[in-house]
């Protein structure tokens, strides 16, 4: 007789983690989650440090207990190791910002219908709170990777910042990118563009955002280091936005494109665990964006459209180099 644990069908499976998922999500809007984390405590103590009402609590903590977010012994509630190392801040992602997106999708669920129909495509605009927790998710992989691994790899660029040059953040979101460059390099100054800026907190003295469609850069050139991170895939044909970046760049600038290393293969990425996450945040979001925009390709076609598209738009010198982060850090000069 096999006495192992019953194994719930997938479908199944993925319905109780929408449950715990929408549960955690939940504790992070109301001051629960981290009142939980703060550590042990009965439902009275936690929903106390939370500032919230205890029956309420009570039925939350039940829901975590049963999720595996959190262990109850004698009327005592403690949170889950592994769950409270994933939401800190020494985690690779920000997964409270996971959790938000996951949250804000359903408001956009009808326009993305209509648009897998279509073809057309949803416009950025309409994405709000997607794209703002969107551009949160990777700010801690940005702090560990963005200066001291990608901008360090490129021969000489560090030394060329710490002695002050111009930097442009294409797709700057809320530019925290842009603020860990001009961080780092004080000497340097910093342009982030975006079609709709947002700014998630004060911005270093360097730091510029301006409102810009990365399909038609401004000639504010030339700049030394030209970067877009995880969002070349958002923005339509690759072409005008890259002949804007040759246009804009210095002789002997460089630019820096980091999208996702996958490789393109169904058959190939499927076993990547994350690829579930790269195909359904490509027709929820990514590839929807792209359309609208009038382009064809996702976060998941992998690098060859790209370097293809540098090619055409009269870069030289493209290299790509895969990062433990797992991204390619594709560079070039003009």
């Amino acid at each position: 007789m096999n006495d192992a644990p019953h194994q719930p069908p997938t479908l199944v499976r993925d319905l109780f983690g929408w449950y715990s998922l929408t549960l955690l999500a939940l504790g992070e809007r109301t001051g629960l989650l981290d009142a939980l984390i703060e550590g042990p405590g009965t439902a009275e103590e936690v929903a106390t440090r939370a500032g919230v009402d205890t029956r309420n609590t009570f039925e939350w903590l039940r829901g975590v207990v049963a999720a595996g977010h959190a262990t109850h012994v004698d009327g005592v509630f403690e949170v889950d190791g592994s769950t409270a190392m994933i939401l800190g801040p020494s985690f690779p992602a920000d997964f409270r910002a996971v959790m938000r997106f996951t949250q804000a999708v359903p408001t956009v669920m009808d326009d993305v219908a209509l648009a897998v129909r279509s073809g057309t495509g949803v416009p950025p605009t309409a994405y709000g709170d997607v794209s703002a927790a969107a551009s949160a998710v990777n700010t801690p992989m940005y702090r560990a990777a963005l200066v001291q691994e990608w901008i360090a790899g490129v021969p000489c660029l560090a030394d060329r910042l710490t002695a002050g040059a111009r930097v442009a953040d294409v797709a700057a979101g809320n530019g925290e990118a842009a603020a860990l460059v001009a961080e780092a390099f004080p000497a340097s100054t910093v342009v982030g563009y975006d079609v709709a800026p947002s700014v998630s907190a004060e911005l270093p003295a360097n730091v510029e955002l301006r409102r810009a469609d990365a399909r038609e850069l401004p000639d504010d050139g030339p700049f030394d280091l030209v970067y877009v991170l995880d969002s070349l895939h958002h923005l339509g044909d690759p072409l005008p936005v890259l002949a804007g970046i040759h246009r804009n760049l210095a002789p002997d600038g460089v630019v820096m494109l980091v999208e996702s290393n996958m490789s393109g293969s169904l058959d190939d990425d499927v076993a990547d665990p994350f690829a579930v996450v790269s195909y359904a945040c490509g027709v929820l979001y990514c590839l929807q964006e792209g359309l609208s925009a009038g382009g064809v390709h996702s976060n998941a076609d992998g690098t060859g459209w790209i370097t293809d598209a540098l090619a055409e738009t009269g870069f030289s010198d493209i290299t790509i180099t895969a990062s433990e982060t797992g991204y390619a850090i594709i560079t070039a000069t003009p």
